[in-house]
């Protein structure tokens, strides 16, 4: 969904209650994103803002929150996910909430989201709130509105010739496509232009290899594939010292996940100190980041090192080099 149309669902005002639900879970996001600063202004609310997860915690614990009062802020946000699958509550459960969404308290806003509907929790939160079905982009003008939007938020823009072979690219997606696009924008840096050789590098084109395939590969791993890959970026006319740094930035975003340790900090706090924007890319990073320890990586950056020297200044082949460095990560 565009963001003006998020903006304008709470331009009248805070509801006490919200529903958001369908696949688009990246637009959910971006809805509590938005909300959360309409609330806070951007501001600490740890004691004001409480997040609950319906494959694992009580309705009493919701309900309990929800009429808790505020402690720094006119209002308190409560947040409930995941509320689809087997392991969520019941009808029964969701039953114990009617009551409360017919009388919400003033003091609080309660939000639910889940990829799902559930009709009569729709039902109950239209009484004094806003329910909102938020799909992912289907038709090529929503797909294209998407990701001129996404590579907004990386102040990139694409030519008119990247835009459609981008266009070409997403499966409609959202999450993932606001990965790929992240990707994009890594792989520009910090030029604003999008160009046609930039996505036929960066994001995959049919069977084409790409960058993130190699990175994702030593990420993960798997020597063979990594060295497929390498020879046909290589051959495709990457630059080596190109390559090389984004094997570097691969093992930055491994090293400081390892060191935060994943299971402790969670997926959101990961990409949060990883400065990603995407879920998918932050899920993808803390599973290749099970694969290596800690104490790997002092040796893996002098490799990486050494091989910046050799690149530079050897009269060694390029190949050569970048291949014994796979070998010995």
């Amino acid at each position: 969904m565009p963001a003006d149309d998020l903006k304008s669902m709470f331009a009248g005002g805070i509801a006490p209650l919200y529903y958001f639900f369908g696949e688009n879970t990246r637009s959910i996001d971006d809805a509590l994103a938005l909300l959360t600063d309409k609330l806070f202004a951007g501001e600490d609310a740890d004691f004001d803002c409480e997040r609950f997860d319906a494959q694992t915690h009580a309705p009493s614990d919701v309900l309990m929150a929800v009429r808790t009062m505020p402690l720094c802020f006119e209002r308190r946000l409560v947040v409930v996910q995941r509320l689809e699958g087997k392991d969520a509550w019941s009808d029964d459960d969701l039953k114990k909430f009617s009551d409360y969404c017919a009388k919400p308290s003033p003091a609080t806003c309660l939000v639910f989201a889940s990829t799902t509907e559930k009709k009569k929790l729709s039902g109950w939160v239209k009484k004094n709130g806003t329910v909102r079905s938020l799909a992912n982009p289907r038709w090529d003008k929503d797909i294209r509105a998407f990701a001129v939007q996404e590579l907004a938020r990386h102040k990139k823009k694409a030519s008119p010739e990247a835009l459609s072979l981008l266009c070409q690219e997403l499966n409609g997606n959202a999450q993932i496509m606001a990965g790929e696009i992240e990707k994009l924008a890594l792989y520009c840096s910090d030029r604003q232009r999008v160009d046609v050789e930039d996505v036929e590098q960066a994001l995959s084109a049919g069977h084409r290899t790409t960058i993130f395939n190699l990175v994702d590969s030593i990420g993960a791993g798997r020597l063979d594939h990594s060295l497929g890959c390498l020879k046909q970026l290589l051959d495709d006319g990457m630059a080596p010292l190109q390559v090389l740094a984004m094997i570097a930035r691969q093992f930055r975003l491994l090293a400081r996940t390892c060191e935060a340790d994943p299971k402790r900090a969670g997926a959101s706090r990961i990409k949060q100190l990883l400065g990603l924007r995407s879920d998918y890319l932050a899920k993808e990073i803390i599973k290749q980041a099970g694969k290596w320890s800690t104490a790997c990586f002092g040796s893996v950056f002098e490799e990486l090192s050494s091989a910046d020297r050799q690149l530079k200044s050897s009269r060694k082949e390029s190949r050569l080099i970048l291949e014994n460095l796979l070998l010995r990560l």
